[in-house]
């Protein structure tokens, strides 16, 4: 008697079950008709920063942070990572069995480098920096700690490898020091790395957005500035270092060379010094060229010439009487103002005087100044009225000689209430002057200059 089960030709078993009149049906039919539980759905970890699945290289804090990153971006963004990667051979290169998830080729552990030392952004007036003693790590300010300084420095300096935007404090500060502070350390992490050109954008766009602020740092310590400004190869705010710098070059503790001079700043800090050198003498030549002008000017409307129409005569002359009388005055003040050393050799280095001349109210030679030119050369009202009349349009037509000095270069916009500036800001400076361009024909050597010239030897 069945007993529920039996085998089917092609030797496979096939459950039956009976209703107890001898009929069968096949479970085997049944059985397919109901769908099978599909396996868990096992979400995948999310491969992000900072920690990458695919990432093979693994970089540790001295205070435990960890990254999981790439070594071909790494190498890419920094010379010094690459030449690390080519010398050291990978964990798993030896090693036949599977790499694990977890594993990576490179294991990287930071220590302090004191190497490093001298890379700090000192000169700066808004916060004082620490030494750098950094793979090599800049110091910590805040200590080994949660909030380690330098795990913010390089978390930066990575994300900006991936193309993420950095985390700068931005606390409220006027004066954005927190900000700074990171963007500069950045900076600092990335040169010691020899990989500025990776944030090199992203820091400049970070600082030019303080506008004003910025500004108005690097109007109080340009030093600390101008070589920031040329690792970044920022014309806006090198050039804007440059003429405060020049401006202040004669004055007295004016700029700190031995500062500026230091080499640790980098290769160009013998071009950005003969720069600041040779633009302090194109000022000091504007100068002397103005106060010469001023020695031997006198108004375009004393000028008179022959024509076919007109031959000057008496009457023209004696129209100019006054007009002489006043010129005579206004040159004797000149000469006194240099006798007294009050022209590019003053200690403000002649600010004051240009700006006495360059005023739009002019309060030299005034009307009670020319009642003791009276006192020896009386004339009547009518006569001094004519006089001074003549004397006002001298000096109206003067202000045009020492506009040039005059003119602000400077991108801090001062309000009325604010201290005016104690120094020139006229200086020009031109994209081509930058000290990191390099002019085309300094790549061309003897020969190919001999080539290119057509000579034959």
């Amino acid at each position: 008697m069945p007993n529920g089960n039996e085998r089917t030709a092609n030797r496979s078993r096939h459950e039956r079950y009976s209703n107890g009149n001898g009929h069968r049906r096949s479970l085997s039919g049944v059985g397919t008709s109901y769908p099978q539980p599909s396996p868990e759905h096992v979400v995948p970890e999310p491969s992000i920063y900072p920690q990458f699945i695919d990432g093979n290289v693994r970089i540790i804090s001295p205070s435990g942070k960890i990254w999981k990153l790439h070594s071909i971006i790494l190498s890419k963004a920094s010379p010094m990572l690459a030449k690390l990667f080519a010398t050291t051979p990978p964990l798993n290169a030896n090693s036949r069995r599977k790499r694990e998830a977890n594993s990576v080729d490179w294991e990287i552990k930071m220590v302090p480098d004191r190497r490093a030392q001298g890379i700090d952004a000192e000169g700066l007036n808004f916060m004082s920096f620490s030494k750098i003693v950094s793979l090599a790590i800049m110091s910590n300010i805040n200590g080994l700690g949660e909030e380690a300084g330098f795990n913010k420095i390089y978390d930066n300096f990575f994300r900006c490898l991936y193309n993420m935007e950095p985390k700068f404090m931005n606390d409220g500060d006027k004066l954005a020091r927190p900000l700074i502070y990171d963007a500069t350390m950045l900076l600092q992490a990335a040169t010691w790395l020899d990989a500025v050109p990776c944030v090199r954008l992203v820091v400049e766009a970070n600082l030019l957005r303080l506008h004003q602020a910025l500004w108005k740092h690097i109007t109080d310590k340009p030093e600390g500035w101008i070589h920031i400004a040329a690792r970044l190869e920022s014309p806006l705010i090198f050039r804007e270092c440059l003429i405060h710098l020049v401006g202040r070059y004669h004055l007295e503790n004016g700029i700190n060379e031995q500062f500026l001079c230091k080499k640790t700043h980098g290769p160009l800090t013998e071009k950005i010094w003969a720069l600041i050198v040779q633009k302090a003498k194109e000022l000091k030549d504007k100068k002397l060229r103005v106060e010469r002008v001023l020695m031997e000017f006198f108004p375009i409307r004393m000028v008179h010439k022959e024509d076919n129409e007109t031959i000057p005569g008496r009457a023209i002359y004696a129209a100019d009487i006054y007009l002489w009388q006043a010129l005579v005055i206004f040159r004797q003040f000149i000469s006194s103002a240099f006798f007294s050393n009050f022209h590019h050799r003053a200690k403000d280095g002649g600010l004051a005087f240009y700006r006495t001349i360059g005023a739009a109210d002019a309060t030299y030679l005034r009307a009670d100044t020319l009642d003791l030119f009276h006192q020896s050369f009386d004339m009547s009202p009518k006569a001094k009225g004519l006089l001074l009349a003549a004397l006002e349009q001298i000096k109206a037509e003067a202000k045009n000689v020492v506009a040039e000095l005059l003119h602000d270069r400077s991108q801090l916009t001062r309000s009325p209430a604010d201290k005016p500036c104690d120094h020139l800001t006229c200086i020009e400076v031109l994209d081509e002057e930058m000290p990191w361009v390099v002019a085309e024909d300094e790549d061309i050597d003897d020969d190919e200059l001999d080539m290119n010239m057509g000579y034959d030897y």
